[in-house]
């Protein structure tokens, strides 16, 4: 845009700085600044903030007099330039329409992922808490719908030395230097973004790990904070064990990467193996398989391996499968069952932390290579009250071993032959999901009532040492529920995360159900908030009737030993085309503190 304003005599011009229209390239995706009402903070740029050239600070030619962001979602201001010979040079140029673009300087509080585009590939962020900063007159700017437009250099980008931005960097004034793309080789750029946001990400996972967000964001925002300098300052905030980021058996793919990534593609390579062409295309995958296969227990099982990177990525977000009706309606239209239904496209790891409930709460350890044990404190030094010149009676600690040793679970789906030539995003987020849903119902189950015989893990229900309750009916009175409670307090075993979990017909029970019968005003067992005794209850059907589990779900550890093992049996629907997709994941639990739990059941039949 042209200069819309410029008073002379009065040396203002007023123009516009910044706006919705134009998605500039950022290290970290796709950007566009927000306009909405609250999204700007605008109260630095109304007290008197700079006009500079090409966002150098010691190049100020002039102030800013008033700014704000119009019902248009455009930012516009009206700046007041200096009567020196610089301030003037550069006024004389706007006058003259010799400077037409403007950029805005300004610090990002907040944002959130808008979009993806490209399967993956390309990320796209709303910015929606922003200050602008300061105002420069610029010869190249990245938002061409605003006038006398946003720079398009890397403006408010943290960066170390030696590196640039991807996106092109243009001559700059004063004493910062010029930056051209061909100081560094684009393996050495893509390395260096790709470490950045390694670097955010494993704070920011930390930072939802130990419920300290806002600590984990100004520690991302800085780029010389490291992941060390965070976990240091989480231990002199919490006071606890440094905390350490969990192993993974990643192979260190981008995100980039991983929406790219294609199960459909490998299952169609493994089904057709004498398919040249099903191989080319599955390159990527085999290529991305075979070093996860590195990191697996055993490397030389020869599936296919499905890397952790990807069993923790979203396709697509949630989505909805609409099929249509080809017109028809009544009972025979097609597709009629799927109209709205909702697809979610999630990753594995989400199925196993969402929809099988056991999991929630509890501590994972992912990437694992051999069997594990952690230490434990099983008995503490015992103090004593002595006479003048007696001697205390000698005691010792006590250290135990909770040990983790992987256990196979196998799940297949059959796939038939039309479904898996498709390659929209749909079918591939189906065939994720199916997969996950196969795996992650056998491996919660296994956690609740896992026999520890017969190649299962010890599930938590028939584990040694765990607190155990017979209620006197089918299901619990609330002071037996209360007992429960009780007894892990008095192990010294109680924590405010503590949680039940139970089936559905628990809670059908216990929101009829009142807590202390024949008492007017008595509220119901189960509470506001979906609460029982003032802890959390989750539901899930892989509970068995008539169970009730209670503990500090902390104090679980899943392990998990590696990717998804992926293997296609072409054989078995052979006569329909159809193929048998068979999937392998080693787990196992173990529990810190069976003190940490009781398990009520009721009566024996």
């Amino acid at each position: 845009m042209t200069v819309q304003g410029v008073d002379r005599d009065a040396r203002t011009v007023d123009l516009a700085f910044s706006s919705e229209r134009a998605e500039v390239p950022r290290w970290f995706g796709t950007e566009v600044l927000g306009h909405e009402p609250g999204e700007v903070r605008m109260d630095r740029l109304n007290d008197g903030a700079p006009m500079l050239v090409s966002h150098d600070i010691r190049d100020q030619v002039g102030i800013v007099e008033r700014a704000s962001i119009d019902a248009d979602r455009v930012g516009r201001a009206t700046v007041r330039f200096g009567k020196s010979a610089r301030a003037s040079e550069i006024f004389d140029d706007i006058a003259d329409g010799i400077r037409k673009h403007v950029s805005v300087g300004y610090r990002v509080h907040g944002m959130r992922l808008a979009e993806t585009r490209d399967n993956g590939a390309t990320e796209v962020y709303r910015i929606t808490d922003w200050e602008p900063t300061e105002i420069s007159t610029v010869p190249v700017p990245a938002d061409h719908s605003v006038g006398i437009g946003r720079d398009l250099s890397p403006v408010d980008v943290p960066k170390s030395e030696n590196i640039v931005d991807d996106i092109t960097p243009i001559e700059q004034t004063g004493a910062r230097a010029t930056t051209h793309m061909t100081d560094i080789t684009e393996q050495e750029r893509q390395a260096a973004i790709d470490a950045e946001r390694a670097r955010v990400n494993d704070i920011l996972d930390l930072g939802r790990q130990y419920n300290a967000t806002d600590m984990a964001m100004d520690h991302a925002r800085n780029p010389n904070a490291s992941v060390s300098d965070f976990q240091r300052a989480l231990l002199e905030r919490t006071g606890k064990s440094a905390p350490v980021p969990p192993k993974t058996s990643d192979v260190g793919m981008t995100r980039r990467d991983m929406g790219k990534y294609s199960i459909v593609r490998a299952i169609r390579a493994l089904a057709d193996p004498a398919n040249r062409r099903a191989q080319d295309d599955a390159g990527f995958e085999r290529e991305v398989g075979d070093e996860a296969r590195k990191h697996q227990r055993n490397s030389d099982s020869g599936n296919f391996v499905i890397p952790s990177d990807v069993l923790r990525h979203a396709v697509d977000g949630t989505r909805d499968m609409n099929a249509g009706t080809n017109g028809q309606t009544g009972a025979g239209s097609t597709g009629g069952a799927t109209i709205q239904t909702s697809l979610l496209a999630s990753s594995y790891i989400d199925i196993l932390r969402n929809k099988a409930i056991f999991t929630r709460g509890i501590s994972m350890l992912g990437g694992l290579v051999g069997n594990i044990e952690i230490p434990k404190q099983t008995a503490t030094t015992q103090g004593y009250w002595i006479g003048e010149g007696d001697a205390p009676t000698t005691s010792n600690m006590d250290f135990g071993q909770v040990k983790l040793s992987p256990n196979t679970v196998a799940a297949y789906t059959d796939i038939t032959r039309r479904l898996i030539m498709q390659s929209s995003m749909d079918v591939e987020a189906l065939v994720r999901r199916d997969l996950a849903i196969q795996m992650g119902l056998t491996i919660d189950s296994s956690g609740y009532y896992g026999s520890g015989t017969g190649n299962q893990p010890q599930g938590l229900k028939g584990l040694t040492g765990i607190g155990a309750m017979t209620f006197a009916a089918a299901q619990p009175s609330y002071a037996e529920i209360v007992e429960m409670e009780t007894t892990i307090a008095l192990a010294n075993a109680d924590a405010e995360t503590m949680m039940y979990k139970a089936r559905a017909d628990f809670r059908g029970y216990a929101k009829q159900t009142l807590k202390f019968p024949g008492v007017n005003g008595s509220a119901t067992i189960w509470e506001p908030g979906d609460t029982v005794n003032g802890y959390r209850c989750p539901i899930s059907q892989q509970i068995a009737t008539g169970d009730l589990f209670m503990g500090n779900w902390s104090d679980i550890i899943m392990g998990m030993w590696g990717g998804l093992e992926l293997m296609v049996d072409p054989y078995s629907n052979s006569t329909s085309g159809g193929i048998r997709v068979v999937t392998f994941q080693d787990i196992d639990w173990a529990c810190r503190q069976t003190a940490a739990f009781v398990v009520g059941s009721k009566p024996a039949a």
